[in-house]
Order: C-alpha cells, then sequence, then structure tokens
C-alpha cells in the first residue's frame, strides 16, 4: 500500500457521515476532502476499520486522504488506528474542519494550539496525546445574519453547525472549498510555514485588502 522510500501526508477532513449530514456546515472537512479527491482524480474510496481513505502520488510524496466514520466528536479514533498502523510523522498530519469561530471565507493554518470548542479536533488532540496537531481550520460562520441568530431565544448551536448553507452562501462556499484544496497542497509541497504565510485570511478579498 504505502513506499517505505516516499514521504507519507494524511489530510484528515472531519465531518459526520450519512446522507443526513452531507454538504452541512459542520462537514467542510469531508467537502475539502471531496474536492481534493476531485484534483487527483480519486474515484472511489475504501473502508478500513473506523474511516474511508484514498491513497495517491504526488510529487515524490504519498498521500492520504481520510474521512472518519466515528461522527465528528470521536474522530480522534480513526486519526490515532491510522497514525499506529503507519507511524506517521505528526507534522505530516493535516486535520482540515469547520470553525465556527470565525466567518465563511476565513481561512486558519496552524501548526497546533487549542480545539477552540470543536469537538472533533479536540478529539484527535486527545487520542495522539498533544495539541500540536497541524490543523486547517474553515470559518463556517454567516457573518451579520449569524450574530441575529444567536439573539434569538431558541438558538442552538449544535442545530446551527448542522445546518445547511444559506443559497447565498453557495457561491462563497465553492471559492472557500478550492482555496483549501490549495492551501492543502501547499502543505504537501511546501510545508506549513510558507503556506500559512499566504493562506491565513479572508480568501474572499485580495491580498492586503480589509
Amino acid at each position: 500500500m504505502y513506499n517505505p522510500l516516499s514521504s507519507v501526508y494524511l489530510i484528515c477532513g472531519l465531518g459526520n457521515p450519512g446522507a443526513r449530514y452531507h454538504n452541512t456546515r459542520h462537514n467542510a472537512g469531508f467537502m475539502v476532502i471531496d474536492k481534493l479527491a476531485e484534483f487527483f482524480k480519486i474515484e472511489s474510496f475504501e473502508i478500513e476499520d473506523n474511516y474511508l481513505y484514498a491513497v495517491t502520488d504526488h510529487n515524490e510524496k504519498q498521500v492520504v486522504l481520510m474521512k472518519p466514520l466515528t461522527y465528528m466528536n470521536l474522530s480522534g479514533q480513526a486519526v490515532k488506528a491510522f497514525y499506529e498502523k503507519y507511524e506517521l510523522e505528526l507534522n505530516n498530519i493535516l486535520v482540515v474542519y469547520d470553525d465556527v469561530n470565525i466567518d465563511l471565507g476565513v481561512l486558519r493554518l496552524r501548526p497546533g494550539g487549542s480545539d477552540g470548542g470543536q469537538n472533533g479536533i479536540k478529539s484527535v488532540m486527545y487520542e495522539l496525546g498533544t495539541d500540536e496537531v497541524p490543523r486547517l481550520r474553515v470559518g463556517i460562520r454567516s457573518g451579520e445574519n449569524y450574530e441575529k441568530l444567536r439573539t434569538e431565544e431558541n438558538f442552538s448551536l449544535a442545530d446551527y453547525v448542522l445546518s445547511g448553507f444559506d443559497e447565498d452562501e453557495y457561491e462563497a462556499l465553492d471559492s472557500v472549498v478550492d482555496a483549501a484544496k490549495d492551501a492543502v497542497l501547499g502543505f504537501i509541497n511546501k510545508g506549513l510555514a510558507e503556506t500559512m504565510n499566504f493562506y491565513n485570511r479572508n480568501i474572499l478579498k485580495s491580498p492586503g485588502e480589509n
């Protein structure tokens, strides 16, 4: 399955399996994995243990795309299973997930940090025993609309992240997912530090635009 002479990169997108959760805000990580699969011309994923995966070669590296089947809150179990089975380097893992604390359009690539209240990355950090897990956060918050929703008496954050995107957000979502794909490729090809310098911004605006 793997060539021991090449570097192996694990790109894990977090989300919930099943049609019920397809295209919900909480599944932004899965969307990025699907975009990468399209880029690499991967037609299908295989099932192993508690995750879906696909393997491809890219610039003398092996890239593994993963979607855990554990549901969001237990995502770390799938990452740990793969990490230990194939003895990966921690720095070659990138976890991609949604972040309701930042607006749609904003990407945040980081070498580590806190979980920010996101249970998927919280599980990954717990299972791997470290907070130094490279991650790409994809903003899903709908800006001013989100702030209005928060003032409503029956507002539920859990319901919000499990809801679909609004029709007027789809164009922006497509751009964000495509940029996130490019950020992942930058991580693989150029490394974390260089890629952070370009993609840690609102990708719906030109670099330097406020």
